[in-house]
């Protein structure tokens, strides 16, 4: 009996220290996500200096300390009060120093001592074995993502830049990822390494467009997704035949909008058939038939999208798509099948939130479409719609909160 009464309390303080221990790394994930999101502003501030634009540049050097420092104090404080001073007299500095009546030689050389404090910051709070923990990275990259995501929301509306500012932070953290990802790369499995470094790519072309920000959202959830796969933390909501449905959904409209001359929607549809449907589909149907599911995925993410990017003829292009829905069809036949699956509910179309805040609506009652969530950006008190998923890492990273 005391063996087993020593055994119990054993596995209560394990599992005590095993929650502590999973509560600090998240502070610290969470830190450290505040300090990619000032190396983000301080290229931000590069690149307006670069074009002559002292204004935007001086916003995104002053973001730093009027966003992010108040998030940093505590634990800056906690390891080192003199460095923690330091730090702030940095970041309040860096507007002064890298204004209009300061060359830009001398500019570089502030942000260059500012990312040297910054670098600081992250072995003194976060420690080196686990700043250079792929996971860690990984996890790092999908955060950023997520704000980027909302920052572009507010910043593009109907194919133009309406906030410029929050423009430049999406981009700006778009840019700090694909650092970071560079520097995990070689640790990644080579074919979700190669397909996240294609969506780089093509969210790159969206940013480029001025893309719909359900295009750019899109693209940066399927690098998420990838991400959340190789660290095992990916989740799949609703059953697989919704996901059948999706792409079955997306590749006729790819047939629809391609006839009708907008080969843009036709490739925006394309692209979400396979991010936003068939990548939850790979793994089960890789479990039945390996080489299914390699094919079709070799159809629909490169196939496909290259055909309507090439200006390819609508009779090949409706070709593809039977052939694809053919296999589609076949992997689904080998896949158990929940009795009871939910069904995809219609959206319906819902103004987007700045606008109806511009018609008269109080931002906490602003309404979002279909299954996603209203978040206030905390900076700003702006509303925002985007999924639970995003919501929750939004809260979590101090970007927004819920409306009470």
């Amino acid at each position: 009996m005391n063996q087993v009464i020593t055994a119990f309390f054993a596995a209560i303080l394990f599992a005590g220290a095993f929650s502590f221990a999973h509560a600090e790394e998240d502070e610290k994930l969470s830190f450290a996500g505040s300090l990619e999101e000032t190396l983000g502003h301080f290229w931000a501030i590069e690149q307006n200096l670069d074009d002559n634009n002292a204004e935007l540049a001086l916003v995104h050097a002053t973001h730093p300390i009027a966003e992010l420092y108040d998030s940093m104090k505590p634990e800056l404080k906690e390891a080192n009060p003199e460095f923690d001073e330091k730090v702030q007299k940095t970041l309040l500095d860096l507007g002064a120093k890298t204004g209009s009546d300061v060359s830009r030689e001398d500019a570089q050389m502030a942000i260059d001592e500012a990312k040297e404090i910054i670098a600081e910051a992250r072995t003194i709070v976060v420690g080196d074995e686990l700043s250079n923990d792929t996971n860690f990275k990984a996890k790092l990259v999908i955060g950023l993502l997520t704000t980027s995501v909302a920052e572009y929301e507010e910043g593009v509306k109907n194919g133009q830049v309406e906030m410029m500012a929050e423009f430049q932070d999406g981009s700006a953290f778009v840019w700090r990822t694909q650092q970071v990802f560079e520097e995990i790369r070689a640790d990644l499995p080579e074919h979700e390494a190669d397909e996240i470094a294609e969506l780089y790519e093509d969210l790159w072309t969206a940013y480029d467009n001025k893309a719909d920000p359900s295009e750019v959202a899109t693209l940066a959830n399927g690098i998420i997704r990838e991400l959340e796969e190789v660290i095992g933390e990916e989740s799949e909501e609703g059953g697989l035949h919704a996901y059948f449905e999706g792409v079955e959904y997306h590749l006729s409209e790819v047939k629809e909008t391609y006839a009708d001359g907008d080969s843009d929607a036709a490739l925006s549809h394309a692209t979400k058939a396979y991010l936003d449907n068939y990548e939850f589909l790979e793994a089960p149907i890789s479990q039945q038939d390996d080489a299914l599911m390699e094919e079709i995925e070799v159809m629909m993410r490169e196939e496909l999208r290259d055909m309507i990017k090439a200006g390819a003829p609508a009779d090949e292009i409706n070709s593809q798509v039977d052939a694809i829905l053919e296999k589609l069809e076949t992997a689904e036949s080998l896949l158990p099948m929940e009795e009871h699956e939910d069904e995809h509910e219609e959206e319906h179309d819902v103004v987007a939130p700045l606008k109806q805040v511009e018609s008269g609506v109080a931002p906490e009652e602003v309404e979002c479409s279909g299954d996603m969530e209203l978040i206030m950006k905390k900076s700003t008190g702006s509303p925002a719609c985007v999924t639970s998923a995003t919501a929750e890492r939004l809260v979590q990273l101090g970007w927004g909160t819920r409306p009470q």
